[in-house]
């Protein structure tokens, strides 16, 4: 599928981040969604399902190490394997909430937000500490994989910090509906509503990218050259140079709602991106071009790869 690209000169110019990475490994692409969807992905865009027996809607998935994942959904959803997606068993968690962001650590905890909560876990979910205040509902976080750097963005756009075993928030940015974070924790980049925006300390101070397209973001990812991918509405998929310059296309029509790829250089920096009507795209090279796979039938809302190519 061939897609049309516009370049964007932006006003402002920030540094480059690490990232980790690799690519393939594991269980290969996993995507959750609509009606308990769960689906493995092939690099070839051929998909099977994963039966769960339940229609709970999945609304996003984690994964750390070679075989493990977590997978978020309503009224209190939490799902996990060990065992690279073989067999998925449902986790104890406490909250009946929406549960609609979760981000893991390698040598970490694990956080899962939503709906007025926000919960972390130093011990693989055997126990869960709860730090939200009951009202600020999380739509994302993000979480360095070598630094201690955790930041959260809720409803009102609000961006919150992970400090201390504690939340701070940083501050507010209209239309800001997820983030992403390097592996080392300094540079992170913020996506939503006709916003882009990049923070080279940690998410303190940001700069916002001017002179885009005007598209509404559902998820960003970035690489370990401090690049960034944003994918969202009709079929929009933002790519972000360390230096801010912004090259869009849209691949197919439909609303892309989340994207996963797979550090450049290693694995054919094969990727996934994936949103309304069951639509899911497949990259081999590092989400330039794109093609069409097999349409999996419900909305997907989020990806990750299992093994060593995951957030």
């Amino acid at each position: 599928m061939k897609a049309a690209i516009l370049v964007v000169g932006l006003l402002v110019s920030v540094g480059a981040c690490k990232k980790s990475g690799g690519g393939g490994g594991g269980g290969g692409g996993w995507g959750v969604g609509a009606a308990g969807l769960m689906i493995n992905v092939k690099t070839d865009g051929t998909s099977s399902r994963y039966d769960l027996a339940s229609t709970e809607n999945l609304n996003n998935i984690a994964c750390r190490f070679q075989g493990e994942a977590w997978v978020v959904g309503d009224h209190g959803t939490l799902l996990y394997t060990n065992d690279g997606g073989d067999t998925w068993l449902p986790q104890t968690i406490p909250t009946t909430a929406d549960l609609r962001a979760i981000a893991t650590q390698d040598f970490g905890p694990v956080f899962v937000a939503g709906n007025g909560v926000f919960l972390t876990s130093t011990d693989t979910g055997a126990h869960w500490t709860s730090l939200g205040d009951g009202s600020a509902n999380f739509r994302s976080i993000a979480a360095a994989q070598d630094a201690e750097v955790v930041l959260a963005v809720s409803d009102d756009g609000a961006l919150w910090s992970y400090e201390n075993n504690q939340l701070v928030k940083r501050g507010s940015f209209a239309g800001a509906r997820v983030v992403a974070v390097s592996a080392d924790g300094l540079t992170a980049m913020l996506a939503g509503d006709n916003l882009l925006a990049r923070s080279t300390d940690s998410g303190r101070t940001w700069s916002t990218l001017t002179g885009t397209e005007r598209a509404s973001y559902d998820d960003v990812r970035l690489d370990s050259t401090g690049a960034a991918t944003a994918v969202g509405t009709g079929g929009a998929i933002a790519h972000i140079s360390s230096d801010n310059a912004v090259v869009m296309q849209h691949v197919g029509t439909a609303d892309l709602h989340t994207i996963h790829v797979a550090e450049v250089g290693e694995y054919e920096s094969i990727g996934f991106a994936a949103g309304d009507g069951g639509n899911v795209f497949v990259t081999h090279d590092g989400g330039w071009t794109w093609t069409a796979g097999q349409n999996v039938g419900l909305t997907v809302r989020g990806l990750d790869e299992i093994g060593d190519g995951h957030r």
